[in-house]
């Protein structure tokens, strides 16, 4: 047996064995279990984890198979990382469509999770660029899915939590990009008011928006700071950038992140980011800031901590968005992350996926056992009240009937699971 914990260092979960796939592994010969691909482990919670079961790592899935710089499409197996891909690609002038909040995530893992970015008000979810996807059953038998064969096996594949069998490799749609820098601007906002004023302001002329939150409560509903940026359109050889991080060096016996703490951080965070127009940034720390420290979620202690994502629709967003802040005053714990943004009406192709059009917030949350997870079954509750959804590959402890609410397509999607894969998180929510 193997412990294996999530990213975030909650839940720990127990493996009957954790095999490195090559191309001389035969998935049926595999016994013990039920079988879970396990790449770079940056779930929140237990998507990536297989308690009991057997975990495939795709380390060696790392094969470039094609790049054509003129059409603008990479093949490439699922066990590079997005930052892999983007220190090969960048600098032939092409960036890939859609990027999250990390570097430190497989071309794999962003497709099982149909990951989304800065710019979803604009192009949609990561699916939306896969071209096709060679799928491996556990039988051994090999499909090529897309849109035009086996596609309800790519539909469901995408989004599809890793249920659907192992990635093996995938074709992408890239964007073409004349500089490895943005053109950013950022602005301060200090109501609810204030801050859908400015993004339906900048979402108009920006490809990329995002919002840092500060979820302390005050006389306006709360305060934080808006970024934004286009790539730059001047041609700068697409100029390198160090990929060195400083590293958190080991987990305390105690959560280092308090409400004194954050009190501090978000204080200094948001008077640190005064309103700035047109300033040039390196892709690097615009979109992937939190790279900058290497195993950040430490801080937090052996307990570790919950993320919590969730979307509902435009309509509901300020009197959804209301409750959620009494909730944690009612709680009494700032979040230490508050990350906002809206996505847009474009439909993502997975039959799981969890981008839809409306208002989206996630936050993060010191574990400190019961008293979290019944806070946040709170913070369902308006969720749902609102006929929203919460993110699964964020999550380590919503119920059946949360995921039933969440996502209207879980019968359809449940004819494409492969029957020897599985996960902790399948498992709870059924």
């Amino acid at each position: 047996m193997k412990k294996i914990k999530s990213w975030n260092n909650y839940p720990h979960t127990q493996h009957n064995s954790v095999i490195e796939y090559d191309k001389n592994i035969d998935l049926s010969s595999i016994k013990g279990g039920s079988l879970l691909v396990h790449a770079l482990g940056r779930s929140y919670g237990d998507v990536c984890l297989n308690e009991n079961g057997n975990l495939i790592l795709t380390k060696k899935l790392k094969e470039i198979i094609d790049f054509d710089t003129k059409a603008g499409t990479i093949k490439c197996e699922a066990g590079l990382s997005i930052k892999e891909v983007l220190n090969f690609i960048v600098p032939f002038g092409w960036f890939l469509p859609v990027v999250p909040g990390t570097r430190n995530v497989t071309i794999g893992g962003a497709i099982a999770n149909d990951i989304h970015g800065k710019n979803h008000h604009n192009s949609g979810s990561f699916g939306n660029y896969v071209r096709n996807i060679k799928l491996l059953r556990s039988n051994d038998d090999l499909l090529h899915c897309s849109d035009s064969e086996n596609s309800d096996y790519f539909k469901a594949t995408i989004g599809g939590l890793g249920l659907t069998g192992m990635i093996l490799e995938a074709e992408i749609k890239l964007k073409k990009i004349n500089s490895s820098y943005i053109e950013t601007e950022t602005q301060r906002y200090d109501s609810i008011d204030s801050f859908w004023s400015i993004n339906k302001n900048y979402e108009l002329k920006n490809e990329y928006t995002v919002s840092w939150v500060d979820c302390r409560t005050n006389n306006k509903g709360l305060r934080g700071v808006y970024h934004s940026g286009n790539h730059d359109k001047s041609n700068d050889d697409k100029i390198t950038f160090g990929d060195k991080s400083l590293p958190f060096p080991f987990t305390p016996p105690f959560s280092l992140i308090n409400n004194l703490s954050m009190r501090l951080v978000n204080e200094a965070y948001y008077r640190i980011n005064k309103p700035i127009s047109k300033k040039k940034q390196h892709y690097k720390p615009f979109f992937f800031p939190l790279d900058l420290i290497d195993n950040w979620g430490r801080a937090y202690g052996k307990n570790g901590f919950l993320q919590y994502q969730f979307v509902v629709p435009n309509e509901y967003s300020v009197i959804a968005l209301k409750e959620t802040l009494n909730e944690i005053k009612s709680y009494g714990q700032i979040p230490a992350l508050g990350v906002m943004k809206t996505f847009g009406n474009i439909k993502s192709k997975g039959l799981l996926s969890f981008p839809t059009e409306g208002l989206t917030l996630a936050l993060d949350f010191r574990n400190k056992g019961n008293t979290t997870f019944n806070f946040l079954n709170k913070l369902d509750n308006i969720v749902y009240k609102y006929d929203g959804s919460i993110y699964p590959a964020k999550d380590a402890r919503m119920s059946k009937n949360s995921f039933n609410r969440s996502f209207k397509n879980i019968d359809e999607f449940s004819k494409y699971i492969d029957p020897r894969f599985s996960s902790s998180f399948w498992r709870r929510v059924n």
